[in-house]
């Protein structure tokens, strides 16, 4: 039988209400690594829903997880490890994705991470890409957007992140010009838009609106003119100019809303005198007004699994899963959010 436990005191600790593309918290087993450990210059097994997609034939080394996660104030908590890339491209050449469900029909895609640049070893003075959105995904990943590049400045006192749509012609990096400091976690958001000739890309660095409106970018970048099919991957790079650096909580989504999770405000639960409970696969949803009220349910990675309107109150939840959901009730302009344990 589906239970639901004091829904009325319990709020879900964050959520974003966009379409999740993907919530990747590297929660797995430390030691480990993702993408796996052959020496072939791909590997179609991988490790922890990675796949090698470049590597040096006959190297061995690992993008290896590490304990622990980086956070960031204003952003949901984060769960899971960490991942590390070594800023050596001679020891640890590999490339790595992570596959999505793969759009082609969105035009704009989103993605966000924490990052953490460690010092300025192999860093160069010119612009250097480590990380993006593929247009495939797997052992071949060739169609490599929203280029996230990092530079030293300050004769290595600190570095600059950068932005390039694509590798079409002969494409340059758009800097975010602010000097970063080594050793601090940022929040970095990147959008593409696939719908504008040329595609055009856009970098935040530490952005405000977080889960609300998207604010102006800090750089936007149409310099290439070659456009990617599909949204299908992200991908980690290793190459000569590419950081030491931690990287934690990547989002990928439709929204800006989707990679900015934030918590969830005691505001946001103004529904007065809701009820909710679930019996037998059915939900039960009860105010003090005979209204419509339209339920919304999401699963833990902000992905919506079902949206409909009741009158009579009760909704069929017989179709989820056993797991943890939230619940999101809107009556009237008014909204509450619950959390759902279905076991």
């Amino acid at each position: 039988m589906k239970k639901i436990y004091t829904l009325a005191l319990i709020l879900f600790a964050s959520l974003s209400f966009g379409q999740t593309l993907l919530y990747e918290s590297f929660d797995y087993s430390v030691p480990g690594n993702i993408g796996g450990n052959t020496t072939t210059s791909s590997d179609a097994v991988g490790a922890n829903n990675w796949l090698t997609h470049s590597n040096t034939s006959g190297n061995s080394g690992t993008i290896d997880l590490a304990s622990g996660s980086l956070s960031y104030t204003g952003l949901m908590a984060p769960v899971g490890n960490k991942v590390t890339i070594v800023g050596n491209n001679t020891t640890v050449p590999r490339d790595v994705n992570r596959a999505f469900t793969t759009t082609t029909t969105a035009t704009t895609i989103y993605y966000s991470l924490l990052l953490k640049v460690v010092d300025n070893t192999q860093l160069a003075a010119s612009d250097a890409y480590f990380f993006g959105i593929g247009g495939a995904a797997g052992t071949s990943v060739t169609s490599l957007g929203a280029r996230l590049g990092i530079k030293s400045s300050n004769s290595g006192a600190n570095f600059r992140l950068s932005i390039q749509n694509n590798s079409g012609g002969t494409p340059t990096f758009t800097e975010n010009a602010t000097d970063l400091t080594f050793g601090t976690t940022y929040l970095v958001v990147v959008k593409f838009d696939k719908g504008v000739t040329p595609n055009a890309a856009s970098l935040w660095v530490n952005p405000t609106g977080l889960g609300g409106t998207e604010p102006t970018a800090n750089a936007t970048n149409n310099s290439g003119n070659a456009s990617l099919s599909a949204f299908a991957s992200v991908y980690i790079r290793n190459a000569s100019g590419t950081p030491k650096a931690e990287l934690d909580e990547i989002r990928v989504g439709e929204t800006w809303a989707a990679v900015t999770a934030v918590p969830l405000a005691i505001d946001q639960n103004n529904i007065v005198g809701l009820d909710i409970f679930s019996k037998n696969g059915v939900l039960t949803v009860t105010t003090p007004t005979l209204s419509e009220k339209e339920v919304a349910i999401y699963d833990l990675l902000g992905k919506q699994v079902k949206n409909t309107t009741t009158q009579n109150n009760t909704v069929n939840v017989a179709d989820l899963t056993s797991g943890i959901y939230i619940v999101k009730v809107s009556e009237n302009g008014q909204s509450a959010t619950r959390k759902l344990l279905l076991n």
